[in-house]
């Protein structure tokens, strides 16, 4: 697979080269893309093919669910049942690494979902993840933009040593995030903390209080 990199520096073309790597992504194409935490990986999460292109590309295990990238409460409405906890969290800590996991609606595949009945809910602040999601106008479902078993990469570079070759597009902007990844948690049975990452459990409590 040709990679095409796309470097960004903050000028006219970024808008352009974001507007390319949407349409990637809409016509089943495979991304890396900057976040607030680390590069993710993604592909339009309504198109299962695309979807399974991303266990390939990492060579991830099958078994793990891929994560919905989106930039509005609203696009998470399209695809998951939210309650108002859930709601509550999302308006509060989001855009930011937090990820909620929800029901899911059928439109969202089992490829996604690794054959269960949730989709984690994403919602990075980083603007040019926002400008992709944005520009795709779909839900992206991603992951990490790594190779399986090797660290999560916070620049352009690692991840071009990772991915490139097995990928469509990279939207390089050098060095972004924290390293730190998202928090995930599940509030159907009582809160539950699955990953603690740049929130921590008591930043939740004190919103549930």
């Amino acid at each position: 697979m040709q990679t095409k990199i796309y470097y960004l520096d903050g000028s006219q073309r970024d808008i352009e080269y974001i507007k390319i790597c949407g349409e990637i992504i809409r016509r089943g194409g495979l991304v890396a893309f900057p976040t607030e935490t680390v590069y993710g990986l993604g592909a339009n999460a309504f198109d299962e093919i695309s979807c399974a292109n991303i266990y390939k590309a990492k060579n991830r295990n099958p078994d793990k669910p891929l994560l919905c990238h989106l930039y509005s409460v609203n696009q998470a409405e399209e695809i998951a049942y939210l309650t108002d906890i859930e709601r509550k969290l999302i308006t509060r800590f989001t855009p930011g690494p937090l990820t909620v996991i929800a029901k899911k609606k059928d439109c969202i595949g089992k490829i996604v979902s690794a054959g269960g009945t949730t989709v984690g809910l994403r919602f990075p602040s980083n603007q040019v993840a926002i400008n992709l999601f944005r520009e795709a106008g779909v839900p992206i479902a991603a992951t990490s933009a790594n190779l399986s078993d090797f660290p999560p990469p916070t620049d352009g570079e690692k991840v071009k040593e990772y991915l490139f070759g097995r990928v469509d597009a990279i939207l390089d902007c050098g060095r972004t995030g924290s390293g730190i990844a998202s928090t995930i948690i599940s509030v159907e049975n009582g809160l539950k903390i699955i990953r603690e990452g740049a929130i921590t459990e008591s930043d939740i409590m004190r919103v549930l209080e």
